[in-house]
């Protein structure tokens, strides 16, 4: 069951990437990460989560790879986490708090949303 919700988790992420524009490669099975992304731009690494939890612990070693995948490829490491029934968070692995084993991200660790990942956030600069 878990596959099945984590294959659905990336394949809804590649639509969205795609709608902003982005090309996608998606590797599935048990690799380094789990999608690539482009627009001739940017360049996104991205391990994907989904949880119907409140929380989630991701082992070191795992950001550890997405990292440096990410350096050797020249792109940005994300991680993309659906908490089932709120919706999609992203996050840079820089900014998470890890313990000895595992970084632990919960619906209160900072996020970013699609567009703000993707640096297209509107702002209310200039309208109030």
């Amino acid at each position: 069951m878990r596959y099945r919700r984590g294959a659905s988790a990336e394949r809804e992420l590649v639509k969205l990437l795609e709608s902003k524009g982005f090309a996608v490669l998606r590797s599935a099975g048990s690799h380094k990460i789990d999608l690539v992304a482009g627009n001739g731009k940017e360049y996104l690494c991205i391990e994907v989560k989904s949880t119907r939890s409140r929380k989630l612990y991701l082992p070191i070693e795992d950001v550890e790879k997405l990292v440096e995948f990410a350096g050797r490829f020249g792109g940005r490491p994300v991680l993309a986490v659906k908490f089932v029934n709120v919706g999609w968070r992203f996050y840079g692995p820089n900014r998470l708090e890890h313990g000895e084993k595992s970084y632990k991200i919960d619906l209160e660790t900072p996020f970013m949303t699609l567009d703000g990942l993707l640096g297209k956030q509107r702002t209310l600069e200039g309208v109030l």
